[in-house]
């Protein structure tokens, strides 16, 4: 800590006198202890902890890479910093240093120029877990499922893939992000908006994608579409995407909600967290109870056409 190398260093591999005074009197450290989580990022099993103990929300963010997904969880994080958001308090986390180290390169004391944040790696989805408490002591548990962007696209070659999305068949709110900036590119904007629509084909192909779940469409980067040039075009792309959406899967969703936001932008044209509040309030909107269906019972004449298959478990 002192620029010292270890050889100079009088203390180094010492045992400190006080651990020294502990052992000689038989103190363990195990008395002592106290246990601290490590609130990184919570993993699949963690998460169904909070889903199982009471009223919970599972938020799945969808899109391709570099779309803004973490950044749109880290300024949801960074905006409970300074006030409320509709009237829904901070009541807690168990991922506090997983909220930071996704804030930090969005802020001054980065030192960075212009805000950053890391790309999600690949890997098994992670989740984000927040407590929001309404002004009545109600408590709801929020989790945001964080997965590579590249895994979501590569389902759409390989539906097999789909199997491993538990974020998206266990989701109370499907989240696709957009990317702004993408449509502003005239390279880039049909990849996109085929990308995303082959992306949600290969899920309802899959058989994922949970009846009733609410569908939250979310434009990105709007710092950089107000006042461009294609900013008419940007914005007819992504009408039209969400109508495909709609009309291509709508009788799978309750409901469906349609968003803005500008989550870490890059220039003071728009605040950060711009729209970042109404997708919170949609996202808090009860969620569906599907109807369980009871088939009719068939009444058969002759005793042959009441038999039925017996299925021990086995193949």
């Amino acid at each position: 800590m002192e620029g010292l190398e270890s050889a100079n260093c009088p203390y180094f591999g010492r045992i400190a006198q006080e651990e020294e005074a502990e052992t000689e009197s038989g103190a363990t450290d195990d008395e002592e202890s106290v246990y601290l989580p490590a609130s990184g990022l919570l993993r699949a099993f963690d998460a169904n902890r909070f889903l199982r103990a009471g009223d919970a929300r599972l938020i799945a963010i969808l899109g391709p890479g570099d779309t803004g997904k973490t950044s749109l969880i880290a300024s949801l994080y960074d905006l409970f910093q300074m006030a409320p958001i509709a009237t829904l308090d901070f009541a807690g986390s168990d991922t506090l240093h997983a909220f930071e180290q996704a804030c930090h390169d969005a802020r001054a004391e980065s030192r960075r120029d212009v805000p950053f944040t890391e790309r999600t790696p690949r890997g098994d989805v992670r989740f984000y877990h927040i407590d929001l408490a309404t002004a009545h002591g109600e408590k709801t548990a929020i989790l945001l499922g964080d997965r590579a962007g590249e895994e979501y696209r590569e389902a759409a070659d390989d539906v097999g893939l789909t199997v491993n999305f538990k974020e998206v068949s266990r989701a109370d709110c499907l989240t696709i992000l957009v990317d702004g900036e993408r449509l502003l590119d005239s390279g880039h904007r049909h990849n996109l908006k085929s990308s995303i629509l082959m992306m949600m084909q290969a899920m309802h192909d899959g058989g994922i994608l949970p009846i009733g779940v609410s569908l939250a469409i979310v434009l990105t980067k709007l710092d950089l579409i107000k006042g461009a040039e294609k900013q008419l075009r940007v914005e007819r792309d992504f009408q039209n995407l969400c109508q495909t959406l709609q009309e291509t899967f709508g009788e799978i969703f309750s409901r469906v909600g349609i968003f803005e936001v500008a989550a870490a932008p890059k220039s003071t044209a728009l605040p950060r967290g711009t729209g970042v509040s109404a997708l919170l309030q949609f996202w808090m909107l009860p969620t569906y109870q599907a109807a369980i269906v009871t088939p009719p019972t068939l009444t058969f004449g002759r005793a042959f056409s009441r038999l039925r298959v017996y299925d021990d478990g086995n193949e």
